[in-house]
């Protein structure tokens, strides 16, 4: 559990790190955007005073009669190419438009994913912490029981010498019933030869 647990905080942290990048990448993407409507701006305001110069030219070839007439073709030419620039640099604008508002949202999806990421490894941080110290405690509950057992195997083996003891003073108190009952046996048989000396010394008395 607590390998998993270590495996999933370094894999978060690798999925920040990845999404950091990605944050970093796609910040240099949308400055080159940028750069690129720059250009498209500059582009359409070429167009637009072409466009102007064509006019005027058309307007001067027009002055000019039948010597400006090939002069007159090559304003509408400028003024075609111009009005086609100028409609190229709007489309382009606005594809860089949407390319914006996709790089925009790529970046605020990259972030939250970076936030969640790392709340992620904070949680898988402190959930390791969480069972680092329930294992510590389970090793110090594991340790407090072997010396119980320790315990309660020195207990008992004081209580099987302590039971040898009483078998061998139990032993000893038969032994000594024995005895005792040799003993009276044997005064018994005294006293009845005393008594049987006594009855004999009585008759020789008399």
């Amino acid at each position: 559990g607590l390998r998993a647990v270590s495996d999933t905080a370094k894999a978060m942290e690798a999925i920040r790190e990845q999404a950091e990048a990605v944050a970093g990448n796609i910040v240099s993407l949308s400055e080159k955007t940028q750069t690129i409507g720059d250009i498209i701006e500059t582009v359409n305001d070429i167009s637009e005073r072409t466009h102007l110069l064509a006019l005027n030219a058309a307007i001067e070839a027009a002055a000019a009669g039948e010597s400006g007439r090939s002069f007159a073709v090559v304003a509408s030419e400028m003024k075609l190419l111009a009005d086609q620039a100028k409609a190229a640099t709007g489309q382009v604008r606005g594809i860089l438009g949407e390319i914006q508002r996709g790089i925009n949202t790529s970046v605020m999806l990259t972030e939250e994913a970076v936030k969640r990421a790392a709340a992620g490894k904070t949680r898988s941080d402190t959930t390791q912490r969480t069972i680092e110290e329930i294992t510590a405690r389970v090793e110090e509950n594991v340790q407090t029981f072997q010396q119980i057992v320790a315990s309660t195997n020195q207990q008992q083996l004081g209580i099987e010498q302590v039971m040898g003891a009483l078998q061998n003073i139990r032993q000893a108190s038969q032994q000594t019933a024995a005895g005792t009952r040799q003993v009276e046996a044997a005064s018994a048989n005294l006293t009845e030869l005393a008594q049987a000396l006594m009855a004999l010394a009585e008759r020789y008395r008399n």
